[in-house]
């Protein structure tokens, strides 16, 4: 079994190979087109993102981001007057963010740094965002105790956590997928599932791992469900595993969003938005923590 820092290079090697939302364009890569294509991409699928970052005053304000992706909600950070740094485990989301900020304009440190062993000096930040990062670091409560330490006293922190009581992963997840990948082995079913609007790589690669016939636990089965079929780590929380992890702050918020009609393929498409904004806002993907340190 994998301790904690082999878990943590692994997550390290697969984002740096493939930072997150890169495959929403197929422009050339860290090109300005690039980063506007998966700008209008992410908030037209996750509107929400944009809606929550919004309703916060940055102007002035210190903020760390930890895990930038490529450097979207940076640049929407920083243009409503953030005084921004961002972090990143790997070398590839590090380099598309700091190329986003040069190619726009924009000021900014970026740097490679890991999160449960942070070197800024205490109370360095009035917010630190992060979003959907915290559950892919398998010593997390480290690094929230390093996020609490660099908070200024009442400083606010903005986390996205992936949602247990969510549809994706009480329903999806831990069920439909199961019978899904048993499914795959009877001849015609991928090509169906493909035919259907679900993606044909990921299909064939659990196909693949049901192939060898090897018992998963569900912490493997989870991540192997989140971010791709051999992704090596990541959580889920409910409103009360969330409110454990951040017991040093003061929940303000710990709400869920995000319905992501996309895993149900053709399917998906026919539910309606108003109806896909009401699923999410009761199970949805996203768990979204305000919380102010004491």
């Amino acid at each position: 079994m994998e301790n904690a820092a082999q878990l943590q290079q692994r997550v390290q090697a697969y984002w740096n190979a493939k930072p997150c939302d890169s495959e929403f364009s197929s422009r050339e890569k860290l090109s300005r087109e690039f980063f506007l294509e998966v700008e209008r991409e992410r908030y037209r699928l996750q509107s929400h993102i944009a809606g929550i970052i919004d309703a916060i005053d940055w102007r002035g304000k210190r903020v760390l981001e930890i895990g930038t992706g490529v450097g979207t909600d940076a640049r929407r950070i920083i243009g409503r007057g953030g005084i921004y740094t961002g972090i990143n485990i790997d070398a590839g989301s590090t380099q598309a963010t700091a190329t986003a900020l040069h190619s726009f304009g924009l000021p900014g440190a970026v740097l490679q740094a890991d999160a449960t062993a942070l070197r800024f000096p205490d109370a360095s930040f009035d917010i630190v965002y992060s979003f959907g990062v915290l559950h892919h670091i398998p010593n997390v409560e480290r690094a929230i105790a390093h996020i609490r330490r660099v908070l200024k006293p009442g400083g606010e922190l903005v986390a996205m956590l992936y949602n247990r009581t969510s549809i994706n992963y009480g329903v999806e997840i831990k069920h439909l997928r199961k019978l899904g990948a048993r499914a795959l082995a009877i001849p015609g079913v991928l090509r169906l599932a493909t035919l259907l609007g679900l993606p044909a790589q990921k299909l064939e690669r659990h196909r693949e791992l049901a192939r060898q016939a090897r018992d998963m636990s569900d912490a493997e089965w989870l991540s192997r469900n989140t971010n791709g079929p051999d992704y090596p780590h990541c959580r889920v929380y409910d409103a009360a595993e969330a409110a454990q992890l951040f017991a040093g702050f003061r929940i303000e918020a710990n709400e869920a969003y995000f319905f992501d009609h996309r895993h149900w393929g053709l399917l998906g498409r026919l539910v309606p938005g108003g109806l896909r904004t009401a699923l999410g806002r009761r199970w949805g993907w996203h768990r979204i923590v305000h919380a102010r340190k004491f």
